[in-house]
């Protein structure tokens, strides 16, 4: 096992290999990569900072600090023990699978560099863990000066599945395009492409699938939101049903402004915002049917 208090190696960044898998060090393109533990294809582009496995198997996977997004192309079924990367992003390329087991942690990102870890083109990400199955992580052997931030979670047209006792722990944000959450079934999030989840929310069971059945049933092209040119209302029009209950909620799952259906009129409603502060609201609109509807709000 290779340990994260190896900080002369650390400090001596001209000499780190730009990737370690399993035993073996990589500094620059190599083809057909062997080691112990490595079966299948396994190859390294480094212009573009892009490993390749081609249903390949290896041991952990290092990847080391870089100022470019790391990249993993995954073509027909594929599995490693564990990947920690220090890069400044880290992205699955479809349309293959990788299945990450028997680790505590199976994706350790590092906080003071990475700014988001994404799937698309139709990864396949399945992940168990007895500890976390995403975790972001801060060492100060990586980087002491730098500022301590989360990373994001993209998935596009993609699908990843976690069986973990924390499924993604310190994740800030998630954006998801072209995909639908299965598990939990009570996940709240926007119909287009944002969505937020604070940590903790999903615990020990995680499915996400490209695709979007069984979301397109509540369009948000019913749903429109006029706010006035000063912002201290918001004005919502729900076309082709009545409304029951509006509800504005902030980044923290709190509930700001409520309206209920004894003060609606029928198909439209009107919040009041001037109290609130600057930033980002979840506006959420339920029909006279039970449906729900969701959009962005952005208060300047």
């Amino acid at each position: 096992m290779l340990l994260l208090s190896t900080n002369s190696i650390l400090r001596a960044q001209d000499s780190l290999p730009r990737i370690i898998i399993g035993d073996v060090l990589i500094y620059e393109s190599t083809d057909s990569i062997v080691g112990e533990g490595i079966q299948g294809y396994v190859s390294y582009d480094a212009p573009t900072n892009t490993l390749f496995l081609n249903n390949a198997s290896t041991p952990f996977i290092w990847a080391y600090r870089s100022e470019r997004c790391l990249k993993i192309k995954l073509i027909g079924n594929n599995s490693i023990t564990k990947i920690l990367t220090t890069n400044d992003s880290c992205a699955f390329f479809g349309p293959g699978t990788l299945n990450l087991g028997n680790s505590s942690v199976e994706i350790a990102l590092d906080c003071s560099r990475t700014d988001y870890l994404a799937l698309t083109e139709g990864a396949t990400l399945n992940i168990t863990a007895s500890g976390a199955g995403i975790f972001s992580l801060y060492d100060y052997t990586m980087d002491s000066d730098s500022i301590l931030h989360f990373p994001s979670l993209i998935i596009d047209n993609s699908s990843l599945v976690i069986t973990a006792p924390y499924c993604c722990q310190f994740i800030w944000d998630w954006w998801l395009s072209d995909c639908h959450v299965v598990a939990p079934q009570d996940f709240e999030y926007q119909l287009d492409t944002w969505t937020f989840l604070p940590s903790g929310t999903v615990y020990d069971y995680l499915e996400i699938l490209a695709g979007t059945v069984g979301v397109s049933e509540f369009p948000t092209a019913a749903l429109t939101v006029y706010p006035n040119p000063t912002d201290d209302l918001l004005f919502v029009e729900l076309r082709g049903a009545g409304i029951a209950n509006v509800a504005l909620y902030d980044l923290q799952g709190r509930a700001v402004e409520t309206l209920r259906a004894t003060s609606l009129q029928d198909g439209t409603a009107t919040l009041n915002v001037k109290s609130l502060p600057a930033g980002v609201y979840v506006l959420r609109v339920k029909d006279a049917d039970g449906r729900e509807y969701q959009q962005k709000v952005v208060r300047r």
